[in-house]
């Protein structure tokens, strides 16, 4: 089952903060030193050469340094590597000098070991993330982060009412986003919604400079379009997309297109010419794409208001329409319970 996304989205209490990293190598430039190679590397998409410095910084700090552990982990996911990713972070939760620190370790491990069931399709594995998430939900009691995957790993083992148990701990959590609370709600009353992947916690730049995020965009149906000017199929499915966005309101529905190209102006030139609705950004540094691993062009996704990936399709054009019509038709026939804090909302204008 498709549990998890492709990298990890911790929660505020069990990310490391930049205060406790600086304090661990403010006095080994070294460290420091080999941290910012790795950044470097990863910036260019090296990513074999920036694990090579994120572990030399490891053993330059002799073991000791949280930020050097997580980038580790963090470049293992990236590099699709989860039994290496699983292996660096229960190294990590033993060697924890405090039990945050040894929560988060737990949390990627377990997020690890379940990306490693989606390819090898193994009870044994979602055994084992359950014996580590019940080790991290006693190390972080309140956090939702843990009480979520808790819950879906259940799930996928067909433990439902456990599951279901796990996903009102997370919305109920003090900690918990308006994200993670209308997921877990959403699981809670449909378990086998649980088995969908969610889409990562993005950031992205409209050309103004207004961010666009996947809080934002809370409580709507998300088509997102990975699209290029120089895509002949893209093109082709251009008037299709734009009519989809045309035909809903724009208080249930947000076509997200993004852009793959790489020459800023060519993009500007072909939005204002086609003039393209809906949210238009450009991904120029194929972050997204790496984000939701997009393959190949035009790729679609649809996300319901919970952020969960309902619908994807890469390449031949299907039915969109219809997708979006059933997901938008659930969203106006169920109660969401409500979160503790509201999204803020973006609306769906062209550029």
């Amino acid at each position: 089952m498709n549990l998890s996304g492709r990298l990890p989205a911790l929660s505020a209490c069990l990310v490391l903060s930049s205060a406790s990293f600086f304090a661990q190598t403010a006095q080994n430039p070294a460290v420091t030193a080999a941290l910012h190679e790795a950044a470097d590397f990863r910036q260019r998409g090296q990513l074999s050469s920036a694990l090579d410095s994120a572990r030399k910084a490891l053993k330059l700090a002799k073991g000791n340094c949280d930020e050097c552990q997580r980038l580790v982990v963090d470049l293992q996911f990236q590099m699709d590597r989860p039994q290496d990713a699983a292996s660096s972070a229960a190294s990590w939760a033993s060697h924890a000098t405090s039990p945050a620190e040894k929560a988060t370790a737990e949390y990627l491990q377990a997020r690890a070991l379940v990306l490693e069931d989606k390819d090898k399709h193994s009870d044994a594995l979602l055994h084992r993330a359950d014996q580590v998430l019940q080790q991290a939900a006693k190390d972080a009691p309140s956090d939702p982060a843990v009480h979520l995957l808790e819950g879906r790993v259940l799930a996928a083992l067909k433990q439902e009412s456990d599951a279901k148990a796990q996903f009102l701990a997370c919305a109920a959590a003090p900690g918990a986003t308006p994200i993670q609370c209308r997921r877990a709600n959403a699981y809670a009353q449909n378990i086998s919604l649980a088995a969908n992947d969610e889409a990562p916690d993005f950031t992205i730049s409209r050309d103004d400079g207004a961010p666009v995020t996947l809080e934002s965009l809370a409580g709507k149906v998300v088509l997102i379009d990975f699209w290029a000017t120089w895509c002949g199929p893209c093109a082709r499915d251009r008037s299709y997309v734009q009519s989809i966005a045309k035909e809903f309101d724009k208080d249930n529905f947000v076509l997200l297109g993004i852009s793959t190209d790489a020459d800023e102006d060519a993009w500007k030139h072909h939005v204002h010419e086609n003039r393209m609705v809906g949210i238009q950004v450009r991904d120029h540094r194929d972050a997204m794409k790496d984000m939701f691993h997009v393959g190949g062009i035009p790729t679609y996704l649809i996300l319901d208001g919970n952020g969960i990936i309902r619908f994807r399709t890469t390449g031949a054009l299907k039915d969109l329409r219809t997708k979006v019509r059933e997901l938008v038709k659930e969203a106006s026939s169920t109660t969401q319970p409500t979160a503790k804090a509201t999204a803020t909302t973006l609306e769906p204008t062209g550029n």
